[in-house]
């Protein structure tokens, strides 16, 4: 299998770390890969990555269902809707016409490609609803609407626990869930109709869809409302079973 994962990355400066979906052109600078644990694991499994980090994505990501279909899956975690909307108008010779990579994403599902939005602060609605993914293509495509025009984020410091719905599902499957660390926060996200919620987030006080999916067209797609890396999945992302799920999303996704 082919992946192709954009965002969760940050620019370092000095001992900063910087979350921009823009290029920053400071001397000096490094990128963190956040998602590099989910990265190593799928590799481990035979499942070839390509990672873009949100300033690569806005001018390399895809720009058409013929180059998107090169790949089995798409993975979009914490890299706003702009990053994909936005050419890089910027760099002389950008090509015209330009391409709508939004309905790009959204037909190579609906013709039989997989798509996983994991959340974070850029995923879904976002901070401030700055990730922007409500009335788009993309949003389109998902098993999940997202908050329009608001801040999507809930932060338990406290952690919540995961809930199965639906325990024989291959995304679930032979995971002692019971066991699962918490999660410090999440995405609301709101299933659509003909979707499956999988599984649940929460505590006593509140309980919000985890893991969402459906089939649109003839592929698959899934939102997972919390983080593959810290600060909301600091425990999840360490656990002996973290990998095993990612490997088992996204073989999901692209089977045929």
């Amino acid at each position: 299998m082919k992946v192709l994962y954009a965002g969760d990355a940050c620019t370092k400066v000095g001992p900063v770390f910087i979350a921009s979906p823009f290029n920053l052109e400071v001397k000096g600078v490094s990128h963190h890969i956040w998602g590099q644990p989910l990265i190593d694991a799928l590799g481990k499994n035979g499942i070839e990555v390509k990672h873009l980090t949100n300033d690569q994505a806005i001018s390399e990501f895809p720009r058409t269902v013929e180059d998107l279909s090169e790949y089995d899956a798409l993975i979009i975690s914490d890299c706003e809707a702009e990053v994909l909307s936005l050419y890089p108008f910027w760099i002389p010779g950008t090509p015209l016409p330009r391409t709508d990579r939004l309905r790009a994403v959204r037909d190579y599902v609906k013709g039989g490609g997989g798509l996983l939005m994991i959340g974070g602060w850029s995923s879904f609605s976002g901070r401030f609803g700055t990730a922007a993914y409500y009335d788009t293509p993309i949003e389109e495509a998902l098993p999940v609407n997202c908050l329009k025009g608001a801040d999507d984020r809930v932060e338990v410091p406290a952690g919540v626990r995961v809930k199965v719905q639906v325990k024989d599902h291959p995304i679930l499957k032979d995971i002692p869930w019971d066991e699962a660390p918490v999660f410090e926060g999440f995405n609301k996200i709101i299933p659509k109709e003909g979707s499956t919620v999988l599984a649940t987030i929460g505590d006593e006080e509140i309980e919000y869809p985890l893991l969402v999916t459906w089939r649109y067209g003839s592929g698959r797609s899934a939102a997972f409302s919390s983080d593959c890396s810290p600060h909301w999945a600091e425990y999840f992302q360490p656990w002996e079973y973290y990998g095993q799920f990612w490997v088992q999303v996204v073989r999901w996704l692209g089977a045929k």
